[in-house]
């Protein structure tokens, strides 16, 4: 059992009539092959914030926030810092939002920014893991002492909190100024050698864009130090890792090379501030670990400012999503391979680990990456030879589903796999025990035949039944969601009528449950139920009769364990669901 298009866009926003994403979006998403994913997601930006959501308190709380602003001679776009105090960003209505001058640093561009400038706030509490951006353009100052800046809102989008790095703000009681006003402050069209090393030791960084026409956009990017590279004194390049498919910022760069990027060490207070043109370099060579693509950012201007804050955070974990940063040279040791054609079944292939997230009490998922794009199909797993596993032979080999599948028609180089815990599980229990990021293990391959998306021989465009039926119980949930999650992603949700049903013993076991929830509250045609055996029993025949509508026209796909599947094929056949139609999960090696 495994533990293991069209260039139009999809749908217009229902509140503004306008469809979600611009034709650069489009782009982007499809070259990384999450058109359908992010259409899942436009249903989470509005245009205008909800203070019955606290939006209002959240950006009044907030002591950091960064803001991208546009040059409307030059074109240049500039990321600047915001240090505030508590009230200095604040939200007067739904579609008008105040900053005060006194949390914008001296001669910063964005005192000086005219009426109408496309501007994108980025509020971020950094402890809390939580940042909400909000797009629009500048209104102006008030004409008073007070000069604060009102800004239109047009845009409103959570974000979600991967690859923060947590810190705590430490304010200085001494100081009731956050700027600094006489702070070093040095232009230049370089980065020196103290420049480069400031950048190289950072483990986040703002990057600021625009589309013509359209607006500005202000994002996020985290790491471990060292993520970000400098590789010469006018460029830098940093690893793009999986977000939530959208694309923001390269769907901007698509359309609009300018860009502006911000790093500041929140030890000292101090800041870099470059703006210039950036790139994405969607074919990259696979140097970065859990990366399918980077950015490279050629400087024109630089601003450092030294000690421009009073305010000091203390940095208290990293995210838990950040890949390790396994070396510069990675891409040239022996784990690399040479040919890009490679497709997972031809050969071995090593793969190194570069990220473990805590699902559940009992399961964790370890991401791996390797050198060169892969396709599977959702619902297909993955085995892998381990070696010298104490206690175990010279090799070991293991197999587990593939649980994530945004990229994964298209090829990904990372592969994600699900490990439950289980009693004298050798490989998997040393997994949760003892794996550490930098593992390199060999993948020998990935097949199966449990997935019910399949692609047209002619076009190769995804198929998927319309009578979906997905029965699982303990860790085979894994196929199951992988097929659930790659139906959202390849925008299949209208040509399938999806009904799943998960056994499970206890409710703090269930695995994704909350993204589940979601989904069949988001989709009419996606029926989600758990069966909670300590408290309800097992699954019977006749709660499934119950559950299941039009058995005869179902193909049903069933995993779990050897007894369950039995009983499942059993029930299934006997309620009506043609024989031919069930498929359980069987591993050919």
């Amino acid at each position: 059992m495994p533990n293991e298009e069209s260039n139009k866009p999809s749908n217009p926003d229902k509140n503004t009539g306008k469809f979600p994403y611009h034709q650069g979006e489009l782009a982007a998403q499809d070259k990384a092959g999450t058109r359908g994913a992010a259409s899942e997601l436009a249903a989470g930006k509005r245009s205008a914030l909800n203070f019955l959501a606290n939006h209002d308190a959240f950006l009044a709380a907030q002591s950091f926030a960064a803001m991208s602003s546009v040059d409307l001679n030059t074109g240049n776009v500039w990321l600047t810092p915001l240090f505030a105090k508590a009230g200095d960003l604040s939200a007067v209505t739904e579609n008008e939002i105040v900053i005060s001058s006194q949390s914008i640093p001296d001669n910063d561009m964005l005192n000086r920014v005219e009426s109408g400038t496309p501007f994108s706030l980025l509020g971020i509490d950094l402890n809390r893991r939580i940042r909400h951006r909000i797009n629009g353009v500048a209104l102006g100052f008030e004409d008073n002492d007070d000069r604060r800046l009102h800004l239109q809102v047009n845009e409103y989008t959570p974000n979600c909190p991967k690859y923060i790095n947590r810190r705590e703000i430490i304010l200085d009681a001494n100081n009731a100024e956050s700027i600094n006003r006489r702070a070093k402050r040095e232009e230049r069209t370089s980065l020196t050698k103290e420049d480069q090393d400031f950048i190289q030791a950072m483990d986040t960084l703002w990057i600021g864009s625009y589309a013509p026409d359209i607006g500005a956009d202000c994002n996020h990017r985290g790491g471990k130090p060292g993520f970000i590279r400098v590789t010469s004194p006018t460029t830098i390049e940093w690893p793009e890792y999986r977000g939530n498919g959208m694309f923001f910022t390269s769907g901007n760069l698509e359309v609009n090379d300018r860009a502006g990027v911000t790093v500041v060490d929140f030890e000292t207070g101090s800041m870099i501030q470059m703006t210039g043109r950036a790139l994405v370099d969607w074919d990259h060579d696979g140097r970065y670990e859990g990366a399918s693509r980077a950015i490279v950012f050629h400087i024109e201007r630089i601003v450092r400012t030294d000690n421009v804050t009073s305010h000091r955070w203390r940095r208290l974990d990293y995210s838990p999503y950040n890949p390790a940063i396994l070396g510069k040279d990675s891409a040239n040791s022996d784990s690399a391979i040479d040919d890009p054609s490679i497709n997972g079944n031809e050969r071995p292939i090593k793969a190194a680990l570069v990220k473990i997230v805590e699902e559940t009490e009992t399961v964790k998922t370890f991401r791996f990456v390797v050198s060169h794009r892969i396709a599977f199909l959702p619902g297909q797993y993955a085995s892998f030879e381990f070696n010298n596993i104490p206690g175990g032979a010279t090799s070991e080999v293991r197999t587990w589903t593939l649980s994530e599948t945004p990229n994964s028609l298209n090829g990904d180089n990372t592969l994600d796999i699900s490990v439950k815990r289980v009693p004298n599980g050798l490989v998997t229990n040393w997994l949760h025990d003892h794996a550490e990021l930098g593992l390199e293990v060999v993948l020998k391959g990935i097949q199966g035949e449990m997935t019910a998306i399949t692609l047209d021989a002619d076009t190769q465009t995804p198929l998927v039944p319309e009578q979906l039926l997905l029965l699982s119980a303990g860790i085979g949930i894994t196929p199951n969601l992988a097929m659930v999650r790659g139906i959202g992603a390849f925008s299949l949700q209208d040509k399938t009528k999806v009904t799943m049903i998960h056994v499970e013993r206890y409710q703090r076991h269930l695995l994704s449950h909350h993204e589940l929830v979601r989904r069949s509250n988001n989709y009419p045609d996606f029926s989600y139920t758990n069966i909670i055996t300590s408290e309800q029993g097992r699954l019977t025949k006749v709660q499934l009769e119950a559950l299941v509508p039009n058995p005869k026209d179902q193909q049903a796909y069933v995993c779990g364990p050897a007894s369950f599947m039995e009983q499942m094929t059993e029930y299934l056949a006997s309620i009506g669901v043609p024989v031919a139609n069930i498929h359980t999960e069987a591993f050919d090696f």
